[in-house]
């Protein structure tokens, strides 16, 4: 269904949402309903901040975010494209403000990369330098060792933040990546001054499937033409934005003498989901005294909204919403979408001061 006419897409834009239980703020600058004061528990993130923005306010309300006016800019384009998944994989080189430069650390999940996250990044109106590290065991970062937990990933973090320079420090995590951002935060109390945790894996239950599904897939193909061939026509990763498994082929795949090869192999990142019922999370959430956001896809599958929101009832300074018409994978199925919803918090957290470690 259209949006409608400008009039009552503006008086859309411009009505509160219905749901909300907490004080809303209407933000000209980032065009979105922002909550005000103290949050209550759970806060339903408004609809518009998945398909609204300059470029897209005449776009379908249902119409997939890489199916918008977007057009990609070339890698050529992109600053401080680094090889290392050690180092920032891209740096904004937007105009800054005289407010300190803000460094966001974004932490893939299981099985991808860094390099995920550049079609969300390159959306993003909220100036800041972007630093996209790989994880133990996933893409140019070092192997896992077969008995490592998941401790190792808040290793691989803290290293990332340290190297990340100077100003405010924000964490962006997508389930395995959100999960060590957590762990890493209640190691190094301080080390960030907001974490966003899309979907964190906080196992209450050995549940067998995924580690199965993961020792299932295929590891060698003949060329990353025939890998992309594959994937993109069977589920789940056809469902990804275009841009996104495109850097996904280019950054998770390595050359073999067969072909290319998984960087990610089947064994490690099914030893992940074998592992992750004795990832300390608990232990780990009362340290993390930062302001934390917890966001959950209305439509996963994989992460209930109780659970999550019981998890989040355990932080110092959590809050819990909903990302409509996202699942587990909606950044990388709506990269442009989901950088919206991380523009409005960005702009709703600017400027306030960290919980005292």
């Amino acid at each position: 269904m259209g949006c409608g006419g400008a009039r009552a897409q503006r008086w859309r834009r411009r009505r509160p949402p219905h749901r909300s239980s907490i004080p809303l703020w209407w933000n000209s600058t980032t065009n979105h309903w922002l909550p005000c004061g103290k949050p209550a528990t759970t806060t339903r993130l408004p609809a518009s901040w998945i398909v609204t923005g300059a470029d897209r306010r005449g776009c379908p309300a249902g119409a997939p975010a890489h199916e918008s006016d977007f057009r990609r800019e070339t890698v050529d384009d992109v600053a401080h494209l680094a090889v290392s998944g050690r180092e920032p994989r891209f740096r904004d080189d937007r105009e800054q403000t005289d407010e300190p430069i803000r460094t966001a650390l974004f932490c893939h999940a299981a099985g991808f990369t860094g390099l995920v996250w550049r079609s969300c990044v390159k959306n993003l109106r909220t100036p800041l330098r972007a630093v996209t590290p790989d994880l133990r065991g996933h893409g140019s970062a070092p192997p896992l060792a077969p008995d490592a937990d998941w401790g190792v990933f808040a290793d691989d973090v803290l290293d990332a933040a340290r190297t990340s320079g100077p100003g405010p420090l924000i964490g962006v995590g997508h389930s395995l990546g959100a999960t060590s951002l957590l762990l890493a935060e209640a190691r190094a109390p301080g080390t960030f001054d907001l974490l966003i945790c899309f979907e964190p894996i906080l196992a209450t239950r050995h549940d067998p499937a995924f580690a199965e599904a993961a020792a299932r897939r295929r590891a060698v193909f003949p060329s990353r033409a025939d890998a992309l061939g594959r994937w993109s026509s069977r589920p789940p990763l056809s469902r990804l934005a275009p841009d996104v498994l495109a850097d996904y082929v280019e950054s998770g795949l390595a050359e073999d003498p067969d072909g290319v090869r998984l960087r990610c192999a089947p064994e490690v990142e099914a030893h992940l989901f074998r592992t992750a019922i004795s990832c300390p999370w608990r232990e780990a959430l009362p340290a993390v005294r930062c302001p934390t956001v917890f966001l959950r896809g209305a439509e996963s599958v994989v992460v209930t909204g109780e659970s999550l929101a019981a998890a989040c009832a355990a932080l110092p300074a959590g809050r819990f919403g909903e990302v409509p018409d996202l699942d587990h994978l909606g950044p990388l199925v709506r990269p442009r979408g989901f950088a919206e919803v991380l523009d409005g918090l960005f702009a709703e957290f600017r400027g306030q001061p960290a919980a005292t470690p």
